[in-house]
């Protein structure tokens, strides 16, 4: 009989719960005290933050629905409505969830917001033109379109950087200000920027944990930690948060107790893409009992990477530069830059095997994840299979397929290491 494999699961990881309620919660309500919403997509909900508008990011709402058992229901409204299955998830889910409040629809009222007074349109990709756009047509939100764009030669980074500052102050503030009826608040801004940057430095010291042989931590523990670093940040209860996160992983290391028990991971995998939010216990439930570990990957390595680069006191430029200063953060959505840091994560963190998650209604997320395995492969030695799915959608969910991609990269990697 072959060794059964378990997850040593992190007692910290209980605490996000209440954080990510109490968040939601104050949205939900933000309206009966009389304060303003915001919608954002893309990193440019920090400017609504400044102005105390409650705000939520497009992702993490969707995240959470998925979480909370909502996504389902909710897609069923925006399809009755007229959305395309083959659209966007995350779109669809703000659109049934917004269908399903103006036509009096009954759906969990956890998943229910109020309207915003502004979208603020942060385009990374087409769809979030489309989920803007579709806002402003059904419901006559008011949209601020900011055009955030990928950095596909890296020595273009300090010309699109100056493009995207200057939206900043020439567009978004001056609208936030209409909104809100008042000047923009720098001081605010700068006191969510100094959370910011403490609560990113714990979580990259939080990484270092993962590089360890075996690792004491597992990418499904990161990923349900993400929250106090981006839709929650500016809340100090994150740096509190990681802190303890921190502490808990010092002592496993000193305890020596790894991540997957009993003795730590067979199999050191690197996921390329999306979380899958809905299906972050299935997805597990496959890779445990084979001793597999998922503990890098570009999606959630995108989060303030760099908090050196976080500079309170010029809180606008110090926003652009998070994301074109350097030209690396956004760099790594265009396939060059994806095969530069998935090069780097796999000699940093030890990769045994390449997992792309291609989800079917994202494809910007899917650009070129063949050639970058065969890329990577050719270079490194390390294989990949690609397993197609969705973030919130299960109706994309195949459990045979998965299972047998899955097989197939163990089987790869064992073959290799013969």
């Amino acid at each position: 009989m072959g060794i059964k494999y378990k997850v040593n699961r992190l007692e910290t990881t209980n605490e996000i719960r209440p954080l990510v309620d109490k968040h939601w919660e104050e949205l939900r309500t933000a309206k009966d005290r009389g304060e303003k919403v915001a919608w954002a997509s893309g990193p440019t909900f920090i400017f609504a933050y400044a102005m105390g508008m409650k705000c939520h990011f497009m992702a993490g709402y969707s995240a959470y629905c998925g979480g909370i058992g909502a996504g389902e229901e909710v897609l069923k409204v925006a399809e009755m409505t007229g959305d395309l299955p083959e659209s966007c998830s995350y779109h669809r889910l703000h659109m049934g969830m917004a269908e399903a409040v103006a036509r009096d629809i009954p759906i969990n009222p956890q998943a229910i917001l109020p309207m915003p007074d502004l979208m603020v349109a942060g385009r990374l990709c087409p769809e979030m033109s489309h989920y803007a756009e579709g806002l402003n047509r059904r419901f006559g939100i008011r949209v601020l379109p900011v055009d955030l764009p990928s950095v596909y030669n890296i020595e273009d980074a300090p010309r699109i950087r100056e493009f995207v500052y200057r939206q900043f102050k020439e567009t978004v503030i001056p609208t936030v200000e209409d909104v809100c009826g008042k000047p923009f608040d720098y001081d605010r801004m700068s006191e969510i920027l100094s959370v910011l940057k403490k609560v990113a430095t714990l979580r990259n010291q939080c990484w270092e944990y993962f590089k360890e042989k075996p690792s004491r931590w597992t990418l499904w523990d990161y990923g349900v930690s993400i929250a106090p670093v981006f839709y929650m940040m500016g809340n100090p209860a994150g740096i509190t948060y990681y802190e303890k996160l921190l502490k808990e992983l010092q002592d496993r290391k000193k305890n020596n107790i790894p991540a997957i028990a009993p003795d730590g991971e067979k199999y050191r995998l690197y996921w390329d893409g999306w979380l899958p939010w809905a299906f972050l216990g299935k997805f597990m439930r496959k890779f445990t009992p084979h001793g597999a570990v998922c503990i890098c990957g570009r999606y959630p390595w995108e989060f303030f990477p760099n908090p050196e680069l976080i500079d309170p006191e010029n809180p606008v430029e110090s926003w652009a530069d998070l994301y074109y200063g350097n030209g690396q953060l956004i760099h790594h959505f265009s396939p060059r830059g994806t095969v530069d840091l998935i090069g780097n994560l796999i000699e940093d963190y030890s990769i045994d095997g390449l997992l792309m998650f291609s989800s079917k209604t994202c494809r910007i997320m899917n650009l070129s994840q063949p050639d970058i395995i065969d890329t990577l492969d050719k270079k490194y030695g390390v294989p990949g299979v690609i397993v197609e799915g969705d973030m919130i959608d299960p109706a994309m969910i195949s459990d045979s397929q998965i299972e047998t991609r899955l097989e197939a990269l163990y089987e790869m990697i064992d073959s290799r290491r013969k």
